[in-house]
């Protein structure tokens, strides 16, 4: 890891911090310092709002040809700022947080988006701006999939994907990890060409939280999965058989008690939330994608 810091002032602290040789690569292009990174215009935004925004970032060409992901955080709610201290004790912008929850991920045998490198701007210690760059995930966002795919797969093939899924929330619990944000437009699948099993890859980390005990907390993560799963797509056999697979070798009540636990936390989504998910929904979940 490489770090540059630069001091202005003495009240302007600009950090920028790379991941492996990443710092050599941007340079090619022209990309070295936090304004070259934060400004840089020549992408295809996919994602925007006016706290933060998602640009698609190209460079290379041929075999040399690599994609990336850059998140631009601007003036962060107080809320997220205090959220970042809770998490690490300590002040740190939201693109640092990102990075160290990404890394926390793979420290755990978890797969996420790689980081690449992360800018920071902090003024008086708290945050102005923060950029957060990841390679490309391999694979696909499993509501594509879903909604490309699910039609044409055996029972078999679905209840496997199922299966696996469980098995990976059980894995982040395990770490005691929790992922608010845990819908199925934000986990990644890619098949093991190897074995009949899948990959996932999860992302969307900047609410996730670690050192995580409390077991409801951990269990409304499943009950904003359970309520991303569309009905169109996912029976009550597969429902269940996602939070059996999650449930391992738990005794039959047991297993019944989290049922309804996650179906009570898939129902009681609030409204507001509710009403980001039809959108999100409708476009992961094609009207017209076959059944």
């Amino acid at each position: 890891m490489c770090k540059c810091s630069l001091k202005i002032g003495g009240l302007l602290l600009v950090n920028v911090v790379f991941a492996g040789a990443w710092q050599k690569f941007f340079a090619k292009f022209g990309l070295e310092s936090f304004d070259d990174f934060f400004d840089y215009s020549q992408g295809k935004t996919k994602n925007r709002n006016t706290k933060r925004n998602v640009t698609k970032l190209v460079f290379g060409e041929g075999d040399n040809r690599k994609v990336f992901f850059r998140k631009r955080f601007v003036s962060p709610h107080v809320k997220d700022m205090i959220f970042a201290w809770r998490s690490y004790g300590r002040i740190i912008s939201q693109a640092a947080l990102e990075w160290h929850n990404a890394n926390m991920l793979f420290e755990n045998g978890i797969e996420t988006y790689r980081p690449v490198c992360y800018g920071e701007q902090m003024k008086f210690s708290l945050e102005r701006k923060s950029f957060f760059i990841t390679e490309k995930l391999p694979g696909t966002a499993l509501t594509d999939f879903v909604s490309e795919k699910w039609a044409q797969l055996s029972r078999q093939k679905k209840e496997t994907i199922i299966i696996s899924l469980g098995k990976l929330v059980r894995k982040i619990h395990e770490a005691q990890i929790s992922l608010p944000d845990l819908y199925l437009w934000h986990v990644f699948i890619k098949e093991n060409l190897n074995s009949e099993q899948y990959d996932f890859a999860v992302i969307d980390l900047h609410r996730m939280g670690h050192n995580i005990n409390n077991k409801n907390r951990l269990l409304k993560n499943l009950g904003r999965l359970d309520h991303s799963m569309l009905d169109k797509y996912f029976d009550g056999r597969l429902r269940k058989l996602l939070i059996e697979s999650y449930a391992g070798n738990s005794p039959p009540e047991e297993i019944t008690n989290l049922i309804r636990k996650v179906k009570k936390y898939s129902g009681a989504v609030p409204a507001k939330r509710r009403a980001k998910l039809i959108k999100h929904e409708k476009a992961y979940y094609p009207s017209n994608s076959p059944v």
